[in-house]
């Protein structure tokens, strides 16, 4: 059979949408991940040039940071650093209470992300008292981590690069796929954007009017993802009483 009258169905997938749309397991959900991974980029630069040099997503640098005030490096305090660790074990811990059988993995991501997006729009309100703000946009990202590891896109975590440059490239030509390897390309590149479109809009528009975009922004992934949820849901239904 040439290429002509090759079934549809026999044709190859473009990798884009291998990578983005059409993964055997997770669809399209690497699409609202990819969009958390550019708001986690903002919302750490948001933090660490308006709320006083601290992370809210990324805790391997507070670490570091605690470590540096701990060890007496001058301009170093722990005091954001470990109220932001504080803030993302609160979040993380309220989504491991969720028990698995309970919802689903999509559905906690929907309603994670929606309660995220009250948290930051909160945030944005306390001008002006930085350590409220820092400890609430901790818990968002906390629970934001915890529901993204739930749903399970290995190469997607939204927040942590280390492991997703390992892979990219420690990993053998075995253990590797083009669709997952341009996950992680573009997992590095959109953290990347992220942080230069926040670091642009507390110049532009201010610590606050960012938060307040990045709210915004994770309010629009929660709905997109539920859209998909109830859509699913539909078809199952649909499916049931055929």
């Amino acid at each position: 059979m040439n290429s002509r009258t090759r079934p549809e169905t026999d044709r190859p997938t473009p990798l884009l949408r291998s990578a983005l749309v059409a993964d055997p397991r997770h669809d399209w959900l690497p699409i609202p991940l990819l969009v958390l991974t550019l708001l986690s980029g903002v919302i750490d630069a948001v933090s660490l040039l308006g709320l006083g040099h601290v992370f809210v997503a990324n805790m391997t640098g507070n670490v570091v940071l605690v470590g540096l005030a701990l060890s007496g490096a001058p301009g170093h305090a722990a005091t954001a650093p470990l109220t932001a660790l504080g803030g993302f074990v609160v979040g993380a811990l309220l989504i491991r209470a969720v028990p698995p059988h309970r919802v689903t993995s999509r559905t906690l991501l929907a309603l994670c992300a929606a309660a995220e997006s009250v948290l930051l729009a909160l945030a944005a309100t306390a001008d002006g008292d930085r350590s409220s703000q820092v400890l609430v946009c901790a818990v968002a990202l906390g629970l934001q981590n915890a529901a993204v590891r739930r749903v399970g896109v290995p190469e997607l975590t939204t927040t942590v690069m280390t492991g997703t440059l390992t892979g990219l490239i420690g990993s053998r030509a075995a253990e590797r796929t083009a669709p997952a390897d341009l996950r992680r390309t573009l997992s590095v590149l959109t953290l990347l954007a992220g942080a230069g479109l926040g670091a642009l809009g507390v110049r532009l528009v201010g610590t606050q009017g960012t938060l307040v975009a990045e709210a915004v922004g994770v309010a629009l992934v929660a709905l997109s993802v539920s859209v998909s949820v109830s859509a699913r849901h539909g078809v199952v239904r649909r499916s049931a009483g055929q």
